[in-house]
């Protein structure tokens, strides 16, 4: 079995639950959701888009101790800015976290 965690392995196959995280995020983007949760629902994408990044940034090491091809190079730079591309997302909506309480507590609908 493959973990995604960098310090603990997952009891389900790295498929299984990049899947469930694929179901999921197809879920929230069809999702009406209530202004009025969206502070504590950009805290959770928040964490999602680090451990995104972390899985990311593993991925990328473990193939970077492989055998080096050209092909396998270029596939560590991809997931390296992969990586930093879903940090960066996680900063910019952390960054805006006081933004998204105030537009949640002042819209009512």
């Amino acid at each position: 079995m493959v973990g995604l965690a960098e310090s603990a392995e997952s009891p389900l196959p790295a498929t299984v639950v990049t899947a469930h995280l694929s179901a999921c995020a197809a879920a929230l983007a069809d999702a009406d959701l209530p202004v009025a949760d969206l502070t504590e629902a950009v805290d959770h994408l928040v964490a999602g888009q680090r451990h995104i990044s972390a899985a990311l940034g593993t991925l990328a090491g473990r193939l970077s101790r492989g055998p080096v091809t050209e092909d396998r190079a270029a596939l560590v730079e991809v997931l390296r800015a992969a990586a930093a591309a879903s940090r960066h997302a996680a900063d910019a909506l952390a960054a805006g976290e006081q933004l998204f309480e105030i537009v949640a507590d002042e819209t009512h609908f």
